[in-house]
């Protein structure tokens, strides 16, 4: 019989070796994308500054492999002449028709983009201001997207957004969801919060380095736990987007957003990772999400959680 020797140096490097192996597959499985891989929340409809392919390329040159391409519902509502004074201001072409026509001709283009670029990973969906829930939904266009986003704002009578607020947001999306059973997504709640208290302290001449932490923290004692008991085992998410990097050298500003979230992904609430990009400015800057998302305690299990559901349904649907 003979006998092998393996050194202990040949032992270590083997492991190394494997361990890299493992590295490259857990970024290239399908389903599996590293965090900047993934962009749930890529404007790609009226806002357009390039056609549909130029913007997505843009992407991909950046490291996007994964996408979820949406457009503000609000935008196909716009009279003629406003969507006209709109464009211009905006430097873009109009795209799509207003109303259902435009509703469907933009989804349309996502289903062809999805079909086009095969290796990449691609679903479409709406992006509706936050205070439709309370006025009233445009029903019609619901049926059509993968995801929906809700567009939580600076912009509140009663000061700037807080836990109270998203509670009673999940709570709504959760009973719109009785009737448009797809996933749904939270954009950008805590980056709003700093935002308005930012615009806020500029009044009182004051910048974000004078805020304190808990002045910044977006939850009071008691409210990340209903977070976590109402939104665990749902298909409702929480965007952790680009305009987190904003505040993040900051130091109070920090540790209110760790705070605020590594308690919710600690206990399972699932988030999405995301540029927000509407411009190609913006989209040439490098996207480094990893930064803020790691040590928030956001997982590339968790951040590819909505991405697996996707796939899923889909797979399913077939």
């Amino acid at each position: 019989m003979k006998i092998v020797v393996i050194r202990p140096w040949l032992t270590l490097a083997l492991v190394v070796a494997w361990g890299e192996v493992l590295s490259a597959d857990e970024s290239s499985t399908p389903n599996v994308f590293a965090y900047r891989e993934m962009d749930m929340h890529l404007h790609a409809g009226l806002e357009r500054e390039v056609p549909l392919d130029a913007w997505i390329d843009l992407a991909v040159a950046d490291g996007r492999k994964a996408f979820l391409l949406l457009d503000h519902l609000e935008l196909y509502r716009m009279k003629p002449k406003k969507y006209a004074r709109w464009a211009r201001e905006n430097h873009v072409q109009q795209w799509y028709p207003m109303g259902a026509e435009g509703h469907r001709a933009l989804m349309a283009d996502f289903d062809n983009a999805a079909r086009t670029h095969k290796e990449l990973t691609i679903f479409n969906g709406w992006e509706i201001a936050e205070f439709e829930l309370d006025e009233g939904l445009e029903t019609a266009p619901m049926t059509l997207p993968d995801v929906i986003g809700w567009h939580i704002s600076p912009n509140h009578d009663e000061g700037p957004p807080n836990g109270q607020l998203l509670l009673k947001r999940i709570r709504q999306i959760k009973e719109v969801q009785k009737k448009f059973p797809i996933p749904m997504i939270l954009f950008h709640p805590f980056p709003m919060r700093l935002e308005r208290l930012a615009r806020d302290a500029k009044k009182l001449g004051k910048m974000l380095n004078d805020l304190t932490c808990n002045e910044c923290r977006f939850f009071q004692p008691g409210e990340q736990e209903e977070v976590i008991r109402l939104l665990k085992d749902t298909s409702i998410y929480i965007e952790m987007g680009r305009d987190t990097e904003v505040f993040w050298d900051i130091p109070a500003l920090r540790e209110a957003i760790i705070a605020d979230i590594k308690p919710l992904a600690e206990a399972g609430v699932k988030f999405t990772i995301s540029t927000d990009n509407h411009t190609v400015i913006n989209a040439r800057k490098s996207f480094h999400p990893e930064l803020y998302c790691e040590p928030c305690g956001i997982s590339l299990e968790n951040a590819n959680a909505l991405i697996r559901e996707l796939t899923e349904r889909k797979t399913n649907k077939n």
